[in-house]
């Protein structure tokens, strides 16, 4: 049986085979330049290529002339720069449609192509008309307008089949980075407000340190999803090491228990001292944002 992965994978073959058989068949309309032409007119016949037609090595060359015919001369034949289309220079001395003579292109001959040149008057009508509109596939540029709407299509399908694959993984840990940065933008924006009442006296030092554990103790509960406000600094070494193997539980003790006993010493506690742990403070929840992944129970 076909594992899903398998299944999509032969979908977006199946897509891209009719996609691109869509640009090779468009690839062969060819074109004339201006689209009408009168008798005496210079043109230009516009060849695309196929990547079916082999391509001759070197320049094109004509050792007995470029080809004749009775009704037109072709004063020049050149493939462009990225070698996928032959341009024809011509010049037609009768109207409707001409066939061109074969033209030696490297081993093989390009045949079947032919110029339509209009008449001024409509000797059925007995009135000025043109000749009638290229087809769309005719028009300049048309082949590299399907081309590129192919790709973008290809491109769509496959990101459509790379979802169904594996959209969970990709959400699951766009989602994890996301929460991340908030997390890290959110606590270090409530820091940055404390120091600055801090810094303005507008908050004594031993509150800022109570206000301080506070904040980092809400960032601990939004970010494990367990309820962290009236843990003490013992507890935070069993809780923090479900979700750490590194030293997270040790800093996390030694940073409550220095502002513990910051806060409840006989001593006053100077402004300098409550600034350096809000920094320290500042520093470890961006360690624990970047050495531990978001738990499995938050997502």
């Amino acid at each position: 049986m076909l594992t899903r992965r398998k299944f999509c994978f032969a979908i977006l073959i199946i897509l891209y085979a009719g996609v691109a058989g869509a640009g090779v068949f468009a690839s062969n309309a060819m074109y004339q330049t201006p689209p009408v032409l009168y008798v005496g007119d210079k043109g230009n016949l516009v060849y695309p290529l196929d990547v079916f037609t082999p391509l001759p090595d070197g320049e094109l060359a004509f050792p007995d002339g470029l080809p004749r015919a009775d009704d037109i001369i072709i004063h020049k034949i050149e493939l462009d720069r990225r070698n996928r289309r032959v341009i024809i220079e011509f010049q037609a001395f009768r109207t409707g449609a001409i066939q061109l003579p074969p033209i030696p292109f490297g081993s093989t001959e390009l045949k079947g192509l032919q110029v339509n040149i209009a008449s001024i008057l409509d000797s059925d009508k007995g009135a000025m008309t043109l000749s009638p509109s290229a087809g769309t596939l005719a028009a300049p540029g048309t082949f590299w307008m399907i081309a590129a709407f192919s790709t973008l299509i290809t491109l769509v399908l496959a990101a459509v089949v790379l979802l169904c694959a594996k959209g969970g993984v990709i959400f699951t840990g766009a989602r994890n980075i996301l929460r991340t940065r908030v997390l890290l933008f959110w606590i270090n924006s409530r820091l940055r407000r404390l120091e600055k009442r801090l810094k303005r006296g507008r908050v004594s030092e031993k509150d800022a340190l109570a206000l301080l554990s506070n904040e980092i103790r809400a960032f601990l509960s939004l970010f494990w999803r367990q309820p962290c406000y009236a843990f003490c600094a013992e507890e935070f070494l069993y809780i923090a090491a479900f979700h750490a193997e590194n030293d997270i539980p040790a800093a996390l003790y030694a940073f409550f228990k220095k502002c513990d006993e910051t806060r409840f010493s006989s001593a006053g506690v100077s402004q300098e001292a409550a600034a350096a742990l809000c920094a320290e403070a500042k520093s470890l929840c961006k360690e624990i944002l970047s050495t531990q992944s978001v738990p499995a129970a938050a997502v």
